[in-house]
């Protein structure tokens, strides 16, 4: 798949962790991220696109700050065109990345998306459902024994 080049912020989750990455490169299978979070190969994480919201995706290699990842399910030609578009262009890039200080935490979160909003409320309602599901399990255990 063809990669698109770009520089987007955006939220991502884990099983363990919240975390800002930065998107470098993107396609509609996968995509090359940078964040100082420490994800292991292998390790399944959600992300949110622009007009599309919480996405999965697997990082399957590492190097250093720079994950290299595919998505679970190829995500739509529109959520690529919407993240380019969502993406400051090459003079604004500049200007955000010298006004970005990766230490300084509250800045961070001052620079949240407001698509972040969606993704935590997204996994909210997936980890209800999970537990939903395994209430629903050990009740059909216990009542069939």
């Amino acid at each position: 798949m063809r990669r698109r080049t770009l520089r987007l912020d955006v939220a991502a989750r884990s099983e363990t962790a919240e975390s800002a990455i930065i998107i470098r490169n993107l396609s509609r299978t996968g995509l090359l991220i940078e964040t100082g979070a420490a994800f292991a190969v292998g390790e399944t994480f959600l992300l949110v696109l622009p007009e599309l919201g919480a996405v999965a995706a697997r990082v399957v290699r590492n190097d250093g700050g720079l994950f290299g990842c595919e998505f679970l399910s190829p995500v739509p030609a529109s959520a690529i065109s919407a993240a380019m578009l969502k993406a400051p262009h090459e003079d604004e890039a500049g200007v955000a990345a010298e006004a970005a200080e990766p230490d300084e935490i509250d800045g961070l979160h001052a620079r949240r998306p407001a698509s972040a909003f969606l993704f935590t409320a997204t996994t909210a309602l997936f980890a209800a459902v999970i537990l939903l599901f395994i209430v629903a399990l050990v009740s059909l255990n216990f009542s069939a024994g």
